[in-house]
């Protein structure tokens, strides 16, 4: 009954949201000042978030990042030095903090009851407590809110991904953040809300009816992460390099899967000798995309090769 109640509720906030999004555009619609003044201090929360809150530099487990590979959180445990990100990554990050302030206000503004947001909330995982703060708890069931990019937003929470296809990919540890907000309180974990950044349309992932399984997935490897990193075990990549292949063909040449290309701590990793930043060593094309490579067997001919 748990998991028909909140699909129910999944439904119900989509088509809340909307439908109030809808009459918004044709006219103007009530928000209370309170509500406004709300949305006020969210975004003001998360410029000081973003740009002048001191930060604690110091490595630290939490719900939102356990479920990463265990070699990533290694990495940063070691202090090792991630890549610099771009300066328009302060601009992104901030961009999903604000987003976020504006679907909770959205929902409340809609009229779906919201029970609580922004909840500092606690496990224990043996001998060791791991924190978090969830996003919204809507219908005695927590939700995630996330924003995302059209591809993400189609091929990864959409008709095209769903649920399933977060269990299969999931390097950023949403499940286990997910579960573990839920586990916390003792309640259900309804999915995520997510929003696409590009075209601010809305959708619910939600989590399945009988989703037991998954559950005890995520919480396990919360736990043996956790108990990793806790026991100081040996660092071991969780990830091999993969064999390259250029219009469906073999190169010969080796490189970074997708997983180990986003992580901020390839270069440590897999060494500075050993990776190479490169053009696509075949192709013809003046601006060929870049590739981490981790063997070339098969180097771009040059204009000295070919004459």
């Amino acid at each position: 009954l748990k998991g028909v109640h909140s699909r129910v509720m999944s439904n119900q906030i989509l088509e809340n949201v909307q439908s109030f999004l809808k009459m918004a555009t044709e006219d103007s619609v009530a928000v209370s000042d309170k509500l406004i003044d709300e949305f006020g201090e969210m975004c003001k929360d998360a410029f000081r978030k973003q740009f002048t809150d001191k930060r604690d530099k110091t490595f630290k487990a939490r719900m939102s990042n356990i479920g990463k590979p265990l070699c990533q959180l290694q990495m940063e445990k070691s202090n090792a030095k991630p890549e610099g990100q771009p300066y328009n990554n302060k601009m992104r990050n901030t961009f999903g903090d604000l987003i976020e302030a504006l679907a909770v206000t959205i929902i409340k503004a809609s009229g779906i009851k919201v029970d609580s947001t922004q909840k500092s909330v606690s496990y224990n995982m043996d001998k060791s407590k791991i924190d978090g703060t969830y996003d919204i708890e809507i219908g005695n069931s927590i939700y995630d809110i996330k924003s995302a990019s059209p591809y993400a937003f189609e091929h990864k929470f959409g008709d095209e991904g769903g649920f399933n296809s977060i269990v299969e990919d999931d390097s950023f540890g949403y499940l286990s953040q997910g579960y573990l907000y839920s586990e916390s309180e003792n309640k259900r974990f309804g999915g995520w809300i997510v929003i696409n950044k590009s075209t601010g349309e809305w959708l619910v992932t939600e989590t399945p009816t009988e989703d037991e399984k998954y559950k005890n997935i995520a919480i396990n490897l919360s736990k043996e992460n956790l108990h990793a990193l806790d026991e100081g075990k040996p660092f071991r990549r969780c990830f091999s390099d993969i064999e390259e292949t250029f219009r469906k063909i073999p190169t010969g040449n080796r490189v970074l899967g997708i997983v180990c290309s986003f992580c901020p701590y390839k270069f440590p990793c897999w060494g500075k000798d050993k990776l190479q930043y490169l053009p696509q060593q075949q192709s013809k094309g003046k601006s060929p995309k870049w590739v981490y490579y981790t063997e070339v067997n098969n180097p771009r001919e040059t204009s000295e090769d070919t004459q």
